[in-house]
């Protein structure tokens, strides 16, 4: 008997020691949720160059290898269920990954007219977005959630055309309409926000050539430290 439980002893303390083991290893899983500049439009490398990559980087710099960071970012994508696409395809695969944090930039998209007509369902941004992160929150209860406003349209960009400037002319005022609108979405959802507009209104320097709405390396640079300051300053990541 006193051999059995010698046994059973060990045997409990080796499985202690493997769960103490598997939670210290076990990484924070960051889900970078939104449209293309989630994605990392306009830059050579988007695995490289996209904001969650360089996010990635600076939070395992140092040796550090705690976080996971997961880029899924869906050009033209909207919170809008009646966007076509729409980042509530993400769903789906949220459940294998499970996050315990997640990142969502979205409202560039949903200024747009016809021939797409996002902004004339732009009703539905609230209702769909709360309606998406109770989504995610039956996937993942203790979430938590970083909701940033659009980035700032940059009329000043180099090389814009004058379509493209008469286009962006438009669109801009619903940028800061969205940025109000995300705002109080945080605060009824008890998430956290992160104002994206703000810091890049008037920096043509942030932005992409001819294009003035997706950034460029320095651009996605300056997004990504402007999540991890933001994750650093709310203790979400030491």
């Amino acid at each position: 008997m006193g051999k059995a439980f010698k046994y059973l002893f060990l045997f409990v303390t080796c499985l202690v020691h493997v769960f103490e083991c598997d939670a210290q290893t076990k990484k924070v899983q960051i889900a970078c949720i939104g449209n293309s500049i989630t994605f990392g439009a306009r830059v050579q490398d988007p695995s490289a160059e996209s904001y969650p990559a360089v996010l990635y980087a600076q939070l395992n710099a140092k040796g550090n290898d705690g976080y996971a960071v997961k880029n899924f970012g869906i050009g033209g994508a909207t919170v809008i269920r009646f966007g076509t696409p729409n980042i509530w395809k993400t769903v789906d695969s949220l459940k294998l990954y499970r996050p315990d944090v997640v990142v969502i930039e979205v409202g560039t998209n949903e200024t747009v007219g016809s021939p797409r007509f996002n902004w004339e369902h732009i009703g539905d941004f609230e209702k769909d977005y709360s309606a998406y992160i109770k989504a995610i929150k039956e996937i993942s209860p203790n979430c938590i959630f970083i909701l940033c406003s659009p980035l700032d349209m940059v009329i000043a960009t180099e090389g814009l055309s004058p379509e493209r400037i008469n286009d962006l002319t438009l669109r801009r005022p619903k940028i800061w309409e969205l940025r109000k609108r995300t705002r109080k979405i945080a605060k009824a959802e008890d998430a956290y926000f992160l104002d994206l507009t703000k810091p890049f209104e008037g920096r043509s320097d942030l932005m992409t050539a001819s294009d003035g709405v997706h950034p460029n390396k320095d651009g996605y640079n300056c997004l990504a430290k402007l999540v991890f300051d933001f994750m650093l300053k709310k203790r979400i990541v030491q």
